[in-house]
């Protein structure tokens, strides 16, 4: 009798181990899921303009760099600018601004970019001079670590060496990321 009932209590021990384990990872995945939608919420209430403010956890993009609040400055072709230039020498480190996945490419606008993913946002690095070591397509990134270069690539050649950069919340739209640095640069 006593070993059976043994054997109950460790099934029950093992089952609530198992179900607790499961409540924690699922706790886990709603937090960042709220996180998510109070990012994606507080950039509605400000509007694209308003950005988003500080975010827990967010590294500089660009240590020791300059900029100003630019959002919305007139670009050629009509455009209107989307993202704050952080001025820095050529070569400077640029680093991930949080956990994520790497997505590397080239165009003619941007020139040397990288789009970082993160569990509640997509952000933007353009005018890279390079990436750093062992960055492609795919790769899994830490908060601080270096993805890359400044420079001028794109349509940024023959302008002072810059990183522009870009905060996309939920991967929408993008938003006036200079309320975001300057809290966290």
């Amino acid at each position: 009798v006593y070993k059976r009932q043994d054997e109950i209590r460790a099934g029950i021990a093992d089952e609530y181990s198992r179900t607790d384990a499961a409540a924690r990872e699922a706790r886990v995945e709603f937090e960042e899921a709220e996180r998510k939608r109070r990012l994606e919420e507080a950039a509605k209430k400000r509007g694209a303009g308003g950005g988003v403010g500080a975010i827990a956890g967010f590294v500089c993009p660009a240590p020791g760099s300059s900029f100003i609040n630019d959002w919305g400055f007139p670009r050629s072709g009509g455009r209107t600018h989307k993202g704050t230039d952080m001025f820095a020498p050529r070569g400077a480190p640029v680093l991930a601004v949080g956990d994520g996945t790497i997505r590397v490419k080239t165009n003619t606008l941007g020139g040397v970019v990288a789009y970082l993913t993160t569990g509640s946002a997509m952000y933007y690095y353009a005018h890279l001079d390079g990436y750093a070591g062992g960055i492609s397509t795919g790769v899994k990134v830490k908060a601080g670590q270096t993805i890359g270069y400044v420079g001028n690539s794109g349509n940024a050649i023959g302008t002072v060496t810059h990183l522009h950069f870009q905060i996309h919340p939920g991967g929408g739209s993008p938003v006036n990321p200079y309320p975001t640095l300057a809290a966290a640069c």
